[in-house]
């Protein structure tokens, strides 16, 4: 089956494995690209069965899904486009009966490297070890979310993972945003981007994003992807994304 934009949805689920390896070490890939990856986080998304395919497998994910680590956890399952009724269905007898889209955005090479952010006053530093904890703050601030959901980006060990890359956005000597580059050959991902509350609507998310982009195509990755909430689309419109599919996520009602 012709399908170009696996290898970005593939590399997608291994940012996954390679975030529940370091958190709990509790992830699992199935031969047909399925991974079961665990964080432990409190939030659904972070603990998944994602599969890679066009055509997912129910049987595949319902395995995925029995393995060791879901209990107790809230937890979700992602899968490319429109999901037929099997995986519903599947999903739903797992109480999995809420779904969103989210659009996965591309910037392709031809679209060449960005220019440096006209914003003078923004600083995209590279977070130390000794700032790991004041950049999970920041980005827990950023989504509005309690620190704890964000705590294994805490954790040392990932920023020393090859191609992982955390970012600070400073203004005056303040945080004001968080991102997270995930390079994989030609491939860049843009994870966690967010500005805090107080700082918006000053252009720091597409000057953040776009930076983080710049970073890629300096080592060789000059195709960017991130999935993007409805909302942040017109954002990353701006730095030269565009939509090529969407990811399909059930979770439990809330």
């Amino acid at each position: 089956m012709n399908d170009p934009l696996r290898p970005v949805v593939y590399a997608y689920t291994t940012v996954f494995e390679v975030l529940s390896a370091v958190a709990t070490a509790c992830n699992r890939r199935h031969p047909d690209g399925t991974v079961l990856a665990v964080s432990g986080a409190p939030v659904a998304s972070l603990n998944s069965v994602i599969s890679p395919n066009l055509e997912p497998s129910p049987e595949t994910i319902e395995e995925m899904a029995a393995g060791a680590g879901l209990a107790d956890l809230p937890w979700s399952i992602k899968v490319r486009g429109i999901p037929g009724p099997r995986v519903t269905e599947m999903a739903a007898r797992h109480g999995l009966t809420s779904s969103t889209a989210q659009p996965l955005m591309i910037r392709r090479p031809d679209a060449g490297a960005p220019l440096p952010t006209m914003n003078d006053s923004l600083r995209m530093l590279r977070v130390r070890d000794d700032e790991l904890d004041l950049y999970v703050t920041a980005l827990a601030e950023g989504f509005g979310v309690p620190r704890e959901a964000f705590a294994m980006f805490a954790a040392p060990e990932l920023s020393k993972v090859e191609g992982i890359t955390h970012y600070l956005a400073w203004v005056d000597g303040v945080p004001v945003g968080t991102g997270m580059a995930a390079v994989s050959g030609d491939l860049l991902g843009v994870f966690n981007i967010a500005v805090l509350p107080g700082h918006r609507r000053r252009g720091y998310g597409q000057a953040i994003t776009t930076e983080i982009v710049r970073a890629g195509h300096e080592v060789g990755a000059a195709t960017a992807y991130l999935y993007s909430s409805m909302m942040g689309e017109h954002v990353y419109s701006s730095a030269g994304f565009r939509v090529a599919e969407m990811l399909t996520t059930f979770t439990a009602p809330t």
